[in-house]
């Protein structure tokens, strides 16, 4: 799996300090509930980073979070967290 398969994503609150991440690889199942910990996500903001295929940094627009959560939702993504993942 190369870094280009993966997509980092910082959390920063309203003043931009930054309070968390996310990773996500595209070659694995999602786990977007992780990102239900910050709320209301009204007083956060996202941005997606990473590496592409040349191992070159790349960064996408900020968002609100609320905004990228409700965007998820309308695409119908599950809700699941990383450790729901690995329950038996």
């Amino acid at each position: 799996m190369t870094s280009a398969n993966v997509v980092q994503y910082r959390i920063d609150d309203l003043d931009g300090k930054n309070v968390g991440n996310h990773y996500q690889s595209i070659l694995c199942k999602t786990h977007w509930g992780d990102l239900l910990k910050f709320m209301p996500a009204e007083n956060f903001t996202i941005t997606p980073y990473g590496l592409d295929e040349e191992e070159n940094d790349w960064e996408e627009e900020t968002v609100n979070l609320k905004i990228f959560i409700d965007r998820l939702t309308a695409s119908k993504a599950k809700f699941n967290t990383f450790e729901e993942l690995f329950q038996k």
